[in-house]
């Protein structure tokens, strides 16, 4: 009976690992098809006819004694640019909405606080035109809405 119970130990263990080995043979294989698919898209980034720039897939690694941080983009801090100052309006005029964006009501009400718009016309030889816009924020009395005109 001893060997009876040892050859079915063997038989089932035998069982097993063929279903195991059927399973890692089929795991190899969608393995090798998904390393194909990636090859072949690999051979898009890595032709002759690609610029070094179009590389993509180069990633900068970082050394452990590389404590820099990537330098950022554009002027650093405190400089104190170049934009041109804004010249002074000739002309104010004040925008404000008649109706309720929302609910097409007129009754409005004028609020404290604008955005100011600068636009200059540039016309040969003539003088440029510099006219500014107080855009108003109002508030719909009806529904409570706020615009900015």
């Amino acid at each position: 009976m001893n060997s009876d119970n040892y050859i079915n130990k063997l038989q089932q263990t035998i069982i097993r690992l063929t279903v195991e080995r059927d399973v890692s043979i089929k795991h190899i294989q969608e393995l090798e098809q998904e390393n194909e698919k990636l090859k072949k898209k690999l051979l898009f980034y890595e032709n002759p006819h690609t610029p070094p720039s179009a590389n993509r897939l180069q990633k900068i690694q970082k050394t452990p004694n590389d404590n820099k941080e990537p330098k950022k983009r554009g002027a650093p801090k405190g400089h104190r640019g170049a934009t041109r100052p804004t010249p002074e309006p000739d002309e104010v005029k004040d925008v404000v909405a008649q109706q309720c964006e929302n609910c097409g009501s007129f009754d409005l009400e004028k609020l404290d606080n604008f955005e100011k718009s600068v636009i200059e016309d540039i016309s040969l030889p003539q003088k440029i035109k510099v006219t500014q816009f107080n855009r108003w924020e109002v508030r719909c009395q009806h529904c409570g809405h706020q615009v900015k005109a």
